[in-house]
């Protein structure tokens, strides 16, 4: 079990690693299923329409998708 300064320290240490993904957007924190990921910014928003949804599935390898620290729900609700 991580405390609450320690989770933010190794957060804010990868975004300070990899600010950016190699496509050129910015990276972001995302709590996702327990986990704490870095990911490209791109990753989160909405895709309309079918191209779009092939052009994102089709690029989605190219783009940062780290998992930071596993943080519980329990914790991320503390954390809150």
């Amino acid at each position: 079990m991580y405390d609450q300064s320690h989770v933010v320290d190794l957060i804010e240490r990868a975004i300070d690693t990899r600010p950016f993904c190699p496509c050129g957007r910015h990276t972001t924190t995302v709590w996702r299923d327990g986990i704490v990921w870095l990911e490209c910014a791109s990753l989160g928003e909405p895709r309309d329409g079918v191209v779009a949804r092939i052009v994102a599935v089709a690029t989605q390898p190219a783009h940062i998708k780290l998992p930071i620290i596993e943080v519980p729900e329990s914790s991320a609700r503390l954390a809150a």
